[in-house]
């Protein structure tokens, strides 16, 4: 039960962070945000991204390239949480 549970687990945070990933390729390459799929990028992942708005600055500018930063410290916390999730689980699971 706890393997299933495990494989949810890894499987739903390897989602959510591959969707901040593509977000956070797309701001910085893709110039036209009206497009189809970049709306739909940036709709579903904005409810992973909202609570972690404020937290740092909203943009780093180097040289003529911006990237979003919120996006990116969402990243770093779902990696972290998905692998303390996943060691507890494991960590259960052995007894």
């Amino acid at each position: 039960m706890l393997s299933l549970i495990l494989k949810l687990v890894y499987t739903a945070n390897t989602l959510v962070e591959a969707l901040i990933i593509i977000r956070i390729l797309l701001s910085g390459f893709a110039r036209n945000s009206t497009h189809t799929f970049v709306e739909w990028v940036n709709s579903m992942s904005e409810i992973f991204i909202s609570p972690f708005q404020g937290i740092g600055p909203s943009v780093l500018v180097i040289d003529n390239f911006e990237i979003s930063i919120t996006p990116v410290i969402a990243l770093l916390f779902y990696a972290i949480a998905g692998f303390v999730l996943s060691e507890l689980i494991k960590a259960f699971s052995n007894n």
